[in-house]
């Protein structure tokens, strides 16, 4: 914990304090618990790892004196992890407060919903200005009373339909699903808006009729990771949006699934991104989703590097990623991995993570690490196909050495670069282990390794996320 030095003041009062308890042993008990302070309450907070008294006042809009008052700290520099204290200033609050992210698809008004909480809680405890503030993968406080009470989502209210048929098909009355959503009345909701309730018929789990669930795969975002959007439905659709104005691409696994990937550049700027998604079914009904997405920095570090000048050439590697780039974006429309993607190499030893930012030559280029390197640990050379594909590019080329690309489907590719020996040519399918070709050192390289990258899109993001995650 962070040390804290209290105020002369506080030391005073706490003086003051102990001759107040010492002169209360002569007064009768019954004046003495007459002048007895009343115990404060409200809202109260479970200490965290790594919190401290200066962070906990600053995020509830507090001063440490306040917090150490109000729970009467012997030592405000000995918090426990655990340990709940007493936050002042939030009357009319009670409960637990607690950091929750904000999925996709959230609106103020449905989170109010779920968690049966008056809007002027919300305002108060996040200090809010406006409905836009809620950002999907945004952290925010919530003050948690019950967490058996919390309610379950229904369907969502479909055009020409009533609140009256939403709650006979969830089984309760429609006059609970008013009370349980904060409704003035059965009229006071509009198609599309989400509905939650604490009395979901028991064995009602019947999907509602054309229910559309839409999920990002982590949040926040991070610069450098793979975005994936995963659409389920209860009958087939075409998906279609842009991640910050560019498009999205969806597939379908053909089980009512959809999916699309996008890499986050590892250079892009923190902050809220616009994502919009539309579905439209047979019957010609579209929905639309948008919301700002939280982006957050992934915190990587720095590398200096030494290399050959002659592969620092701005006219060499802007031709030579004009020649790749169309390669990495014609890419197959069929998935053809499956599961998660193998290490390509036998002994995965790493010399250089993804997303470094880069020093060459004291400052002629400064870029970031597109993929990462392994160091020859294994008894051999060997490189292996992680990940079932169609193999679009394999020769040498000038800055990434003998290359290897692979089309995994979907829009994702896997890279190899700076190779001695090739195994494979362009138009052959390969399956996961088979041998690709053996590590080198050639194009811009500053030693013997295998420069690994997985693109999307043509976009390289952290392969490691690959290498420990399945998709989809």
């Amino acid at each position: 914990m962070t040390g804290y030095a209290p105020p002369r003041n506080i030391w005073m009062r706490r003086l003051i304090t102990i001759l107040f308890s010492v002169a209360t042993i002569i007064i009768p008990s019954s004046l003495g618990a007459a002048l007895a302070p009343q115990q404060e309450t409200g809202p109260t907070y479970i200490i965290q790892s790594g919190d401290t008294l200066n962070e906990i006042a600053i995020r509830f809009g507090v001063s440490p004196d306040e917090i150490i008052e109000a729970n009467a700290l012997a030592n405000p520099n000995a918090l426990d992890i655990g340990q709940e204290i007493l936050i002042p200033g939030l009357e009319g609050i009670a409960g637990v407060l607690t950091s929750k992210i904000f999925p996709f698809g959230t609106s103020l008004t449905s989170l109010l919903r779920q968690n049966k909480l008056p809007l002027s809680d919300m305002v108060k405890l996040n200090r809010l200005t406006s409905p836009a503030e809620v950002i999907a993968g945004a952290a925010f406080l919530f003050p948690v009373v019950d967490e058996q009470n919390q309610r379950v989502e229904i369907q969502t209210l479909q055009p020409r339909s009533s609140i009256l048929e939403a709650a006979i098909h969830a089984g309760v009355s429609p006059w609970s699903l008013v009370e349980d959503n904060n409704l003035l009345g059965s009229w006071d909701v509009l198609p599309g808006e989400r509905l939650f309730t604490r009395y979901f018929a028991e064995g009602n789990e019947t999907e509602p009729q054309d229910s559309r669930s839409i999920s990002i795969n982590n949040l926040p975002l991070i610069q450098g990771e793979t975005l994936q959007i995963s659409i389920v439905t209860s009958e087939p659709l075409t998906a279609s949006g842009t991640f910050n104005g560019q498009p999205l691409h969806f597939f379908s696994d053909g089980d009512l699934r959809y999916f699309s990937f996008y890499g986050i550049h590892a250079l892009a700027e923190p902050g809220a991104y616009p994502l919009e998604i539309i579905t439209t079914d047979n019957a010609g009904r579209t929905e639309h989703f948008e919301q700002l997405v939280l982006l957050s920095p992934g915190f990587y570090g720095h590398q200096t590097v030494y290399v050959a000048a002659e592969f620092l050439d701005d006219d060499v590697i802007v031709q030579e990623d004009a020649y790749v780039t169309p390669i990495l974006l014609n890419t197959t429309p069929d998935r053809l991995w499956e599961g998660q993607f193998q290490y390509p190499i036998d002994e995965p030893c790493v010399n250089s993570l993804f997303g470094l930012r880069r020093t060459y030559n004291d400052g002629l280029l400064n870029f970031y690490h597109s993929g990462m390197d392994f160091a020859v640990c294994a008894p051999n050379l060997n490189i292996y196909a992680p990940a079932t594909g169609k193999v679009v590019l394999a020769e040498e080329l000038i800055v990434r050495g003998n290359a290897i690309l692979i089309d995994h489907g979907w829009g994702i590719v896997s890279g190899y670069w700076h190779l001695s020996e090739f195994n494979v040519s362009v138009g052959d399918i390969v399956q996961p282990g088979d041998l690709l070709g053996l590590i080198g050192n050639t194009g811009r390289s500053a030693g013997p390794h295998l420069h690994f990258e997985i693109i999307i899109n043509g976009i390289p993001v952290n392969p490691q996320t690959w290498l420990d995650q399945t998709f989809p």
